[in-house]
């Protein structure tokens, strides 16, 4: 019961401190409800009430002599029997702390991957280079060597007697394809870079920040006592005063753990899974400057009659001893 008073002292303060604020701004009525007050509540206020609430060593003080009250337990649970819904407005107010400074974390962490993000490109540029450089290699200087096997074969067995036409009809077909195909692998093979980095950093960050939450150490002590409180016989049942703190910890925590998967999937779903968009731009821009280089590229190998590097480098290693 002291603690229910001293709750309820310190709680009144509020009350009578806007009383007073009210009179000194001309009698304007401010009304504040519970959620809106944790946002403003002053540092130092907050310390008091969990210092007073969560802390039993602090609670037991003697008024008069300052002196520890024995009777009081050191187990917290104990401590908070008899003081339901004051305690569970801190707890509430703790949590929508938490919440709040989380929010300023994530600004953080977003900041913080755009420039990663930012990096990767910068370097996905510079391997686009080389994919392009390899590209024209292929198909000219190591065209023979280069060519997938399972091309490789049937082309040189068919390709033995097509006239330019023929040769046209494959390059714009079927090389067209293969040369498609080579982009599309690389990437894929980008983006995959990409969310590994982004999905393997999001999911150490977005544990690490519950988890602070959930080993708080009153927060941690709480949990325990009710799990372990659940594993009693059916005897437990009886008491009233348990169940009634229990059915309050299964709200509050439910609550909690609905409005965390909430917030993360809004996170996610925004900011996380969806495509970035710069990617999309980037990738955009690379597939058109691929397409350009490969309709030129393929009216120069055409012009220039490159096949026929593909045969004479053929008959030379069958006419080598």
């Amino acid at each position: 019961m002291e603690l229910r008073k001293s709750v309820k002292n310190i709680l009144s303060l509020f009350s009578s401190s806007s009383s007073v604020t009210t009179k000194k701004r001309n009698n304007t009525r401010i009304n504040v409800n519970m959620k809106s007050l944790v946002s403003c509540l002053p540092m130092t206020i907050i310390v008091v009430l969990f210092t007073l609430i969560l802390n039993p060593s602090y609670a037991s003080i003697n008024e008069e002599t300052n002196k520890r009250d024995d009777s009081v337990p050191y187990n917290l649970m104990e401590f908070w029997k008899g003081a339901v819904e004051e305690t569970e407005v801190l707890k509430n107010f703790a949590w929508n702390n938490w919440l709040m400074r989380l929010e300023a974390d994530w600004e953080k962490y977003n900041n913080s991957m755009k420039e990663k993000k930012k990096v990767w490109l910068n370097e996905a540029e510079n391997e686009w280079t080389q994919f392009m450089k390899s590209m024209e290699n292929k198909w000219t200087i190591n065209f023979n060597e280069n060519m997938d096997e399972e091309l490789k074969s049937p082309v040189t067995s068919k390709s033995s007697t097509w006239n330019e036409n023929e040769w046209k009809e494959w390059i714009q077909t079927k090389g067209k394809k293969i040369m498609d195909a080579d982009l599309q692998k690389w990437i894929k093979e980008k983006e995959t870079s990409l969310d590994l980095i982004i999905i393997t950093e999001w999911v150490h960050w977005k544990n690490n920040k519950i988890m602070t939450w959930l080993l708080s150490d009153w927060k941690n002590e709480e949990d325990n006592y009710w799990a372990q409180w659940e594993n009693f016989k059916w005897s437990k049942w009886f008491n009233v005063e348990d169940r009634k703190h229990w059915l309050k910890w299964k709200e509050r925590i439910t609550k909690e753990g609905e409005q965390w998967t909430n917030w993360l999937h809004l996170k996610e779903n925004v900011y996380i899974f969806s495509e970035w968009n710069r990617w999309s731009e980037w990738k955009n821009e690379k597939t058109n400057m691929f397409n350009k280089w490969a309709d030129s590229f393929i009216n120069k190998w055409i012009n220039e009659k490159k096949w026929k590097t593909l045969f004479n480098k053929e008959n030379d290693s069958i006419s080598q001893p």
